[in-house]
C-alpha cells in the first residue's frame, strides 16, 4: 500500500521495513545534501584536498597560488565548507586557518582514487 491507500502492482513492494523506513525519513537529509552540494564544485573541492593533503592547518591566503580563482572566490568556498562541515575555522588574529573534519578525512578516504582507476572493456 502507498501512503494514499493506492495498490503497488505486485513485485513493486519496497524491500524496507517500517523501521527502517522511519529512519530514513528521520535522517538530517538537508544536512545531508548540503555536504555534497558543497563538494560538487571544482574549486571547493580541490581547496578540500589542498587543506586535506596540507601537513598543518592552512590560512586561507596560502591557497590561492594553487587555484586559478581569486581570493574573494576562495573565502566564500572556504564559508561554504564550513557551513557543510567539512572544515573547521580558527581566528588568530586576522588570519583564520582552516582544518578538514572528520566527516571530509572519512568522505576523502572513500572517494580518494575511484576515479583514476581505469576499466577495460569486456
Amino acid at each position: 500500500m502507498t501512503e494514499k491507500g493506492e495498490r503497488l502492482p505486485e513485485g513493486c513492494e519496497l524491500g524496507i521495513s517500517p523501521e527502517d523506513l522511519d529512519e530514513i525519513r528521520r535522517r538530517p537529509v538537508d544536512k545531508e545534501t548540503d555536504v555534497f552540494a558543497a563538494l560538487a564544485n571544482e574549486t571547493r573541492y580541490e581547496i578540500l584536498l589542498l587543506v586535506d593533503t596540507a601537513d598543518d592547518p592552512v590560512c586561507g591566503c596560502e591557497l590561492e597560488p594553487h587555484l586559478d580563482v581569486g581570493q574573494s572566490s576562495i573565502s566564500q568556498s572556504l564559508s561554504r565548507l564550513c557551513d557543510a562541515g567539512l572544515l573547521t575555522r580558527t581566528k588568530d588574529g586576522r588570519w583564520r586557518y582552516y582544518d578538514t573534519t572528520a566527516l571530509a578525512e572519512t568522505l576523502l578516504a572513500n572517494i580518494g582514487g575511484r576515479f583514476s582507476v581505469s576499466i577495460s572493456p569486456q
